[in-house]
Order: structure tokens, then sequence, then C-alpha cells
């Protein structure tokens, strides 16, 4: 199978940024120049975790899924989980704060709502936002008060003071968002995402040919958490994720059983079954025969 050779960014990854990071914990990293972390993955990145990234002074025109935008002191990038991005072309004086937040936190925060989805779309193309003491002050509020905590002395407290604090700027950001999506493209949104990333998991689940069965593996591949995966493609399909990723594989594996010389065992192997027994029942469950009955049926393939 052809695998993505694009580098994907997520909160374990920024762990070698040593020289880079500012705080760091479980679900949420803040780190100084975006623009190393590219070039480090060879100019170009996807993301697997969602970034804010604050510009503090300068500008710089950065490149987010194939567009190119101006970054200015006083704006944000929001890049959710799953943007594409390039390296900078840096003006005098560029400085930037790049809060990363994991798919988990960002899940558990704003739990899987259609406006989270029609605000996901819509950064897809609209990723830059003025967020600063007359645009924005509240997100400006929590992002001051942010940056005052994790300067200061931990204290027992410390961890879940920062946590509430972070959950507060992402609800208040999405909050924002949600209010400055155009009417006309609110209504066509959820669709059209859902059928992008519907359309991806389908793609990979194809070209898988049935050897991956956990809705985890294809969720770690696009870039999203299990649970919002499935709910996007429940929503699209009418099925669940595993549904689709089972009658793929029994597919194969019928196709196997019909039109090759391998042994029920050399099948099952292929297929990384642990055992035949196992194949055996995987078998028996998704069409009711074994696999040798189902080797000698005659009825046509699905």
């Amino acid at each position: 199978m052809k695998t993505n050779s694009t580098p994907i960014i997520t909160l374990e990854s920024l762990k070698e940024y040593t020289d880079l990071v500012v705080y760091m914990s479980e679900n949420v990293t803040i780190l100084n120049d975006i623009n190393k972390i590219i070039r480090r993955n060879h100019h170009v990145a996807k993301l697997g975790c969602m970034m804010m990234v604050f510009c503090e002074e300068g500008e710089a025109n950065i490149h987010i899924n194939g567009n190119v935008f101006l970054l200015q002191k006083g704006y944000c990038a929001i890049l959710p989980p799953g943007t594409v991005i390039q390296s900078y072309t840096l003006g005098a004086n560029m400085t930037s704060k790049i809060v990363s937040i994991s798919q988990n936190f960002l899940t558990e925060t704003l739990s899987l709502k259609k406006e989270t989805w029609n605000i996901m779309s819509y950064l897809y193309h609209h990723p830059i936002f003025p967020i600063n003491r007359n645009t924005s002050y509240k997100i400006y509020l929590y992002k001051e008060l942010l940056w005052t905590l994790i300067q200061e002395k931990p204290h027992a407290y410390s961890q879940r003071t920062r946590s509430f604090h972070f959950a507060g700027m992402i609800c208040e950001m999405f909050a924002m968002l949600n209010e400055q999506i155009p009417h006309e493209e609110r209504k066509n949104i959820q669709q059209n995402r859902a059928t992008f990333i519907t359309r991806d998991f389908i793609h990979l689940v194809n070209a898988d040919n049935g050897t991956h069965r956990s809705v985890s593996y294809y969720a770690d591949k696009l870039c999203y958490s299990p649970k919002y995966l499935c709910a996007v493609i429940k929503e699209a399909t009418g099925k669940t994720p595993m549904q689709i990723i089972q009658e793929n594989t029994i597919k194969q594996i019928k196709y196997k059983l019909r039109h090759s010389d391998m042994s029920i065992k050399e099948i099952a192997d292929a297929f990384d079954f642990p055992n035949p027994s196992f194949f055996g029942k995987f078998v028996k469950a998704q069409t009711g025969m074994t696999p040798l009955q189902c080797r000698m049926s005659k009825e046509n393939e699905e």
C-alpha cells in the first residue's frame, strides 16, 4: 500500500523540540517559532493536533492547505487537525507563540456538535482571525492570563487551573467563530465536510485490502479521534466505520477464498488474523458460513 510521506505533527512529536517548548502538559504544548518546526519536517507537515499561532510582532505569509494567508500582529491562525502547513515567508521582527491542543482534549472540550463540524470546515478555508483587545476581548484576556499562569511557580492545583483556562479559551474562540460563518456557507458546510472525511476514509479502507480492522487505525491515519470519525461516518453513510471496515474485509476474504489456491491458514495469515480459529469465527459471523463453506459456495460476490 502506498503511504503518505508527509510528516504528521502531534503533541508526542513536539516533545523533541526542547529548544522551542515554553510549556508542555499531557494535552497542551506551547512553543515559539512554528517555522523551525516546519523546516525540520522538510518544509511541509500535516497536523495531528490543533494549533493556534498567535502573531505577537511583525508579519508572515503562511501556506495553509495550499493557499497563502497573511498573518500579522494581533491576528491568530487557527489550524484544526488535518491542516497541511508549509514554511513562512517571514517579515522583519516576526515573533509568535504556538498553542498546540491534543485531539482528545479538543473533542472533550467542544463535544461533537453540528456547530463544531461547521467551524472545523470553515477554518479549512478561513484560518486567520483578529485576536486582540479590541476585536475579541474575552479571548485576549484568556490568552494573557494563560501566559501568566504558565510562567508562575507551580502549585498543587496548577495543572487543573491551566486546563480549565485552556478549555475556556477554546470554547470562547469557537463561539466567536460560529458567529462569523456567513449564513450562505452554513447550510452546506456540514455536508461537505462529512463528504470530504468519508471519501478519504473509504479510500483508505479500500487501499488497505482488509488488513487493518480497527477504527483507531484509520482515525490515526486521518488525524481525527475515533469518536469524531465514528460520528461523521455514521452521519454521512448511515453505517459505522466498523461496519464499513468489516464489509470490505469480508469482501476481500471471499475473493481470496474463491479465486486463489491459498490454504485457509495462509489466507488467515495474509489478513493478519492471530490464528485460523479466530479467522473462522470472523468469517462465520459475517457470512453465516465457515471459510470452507464460503470457498465452496457458488453465490456471486457482493
